[in-house]
């Protein structure tokens, strides 16, 4: 049977910027350097939403 993990500590983990944060700033400079411009603006756009959302 599946233990059920409080609300609390599972809103915690889908909110821990520790994972997105990294992989959204690798995907935007990654774009850069590929001159993708619209994916790179589209990767600065989520961080900026992701920080603004009060999730950091």
């Amino acid at each position: 049977m599946r233990e059920v993990v409080p609300a609390g500590r599972l809103r915690r983990a889908l909110t821990e910027p520790l994972l997105p944060v990294p992989v959204l700033a690798l995907l935007a400079v990654a774009a850069a350097a590929l001159d993708a411009t619209v994916l790179c603006w589209a990767a600065v756009g989520a961080l900026a939403g992701f920080s603004l959302s009060g999730s950091v």
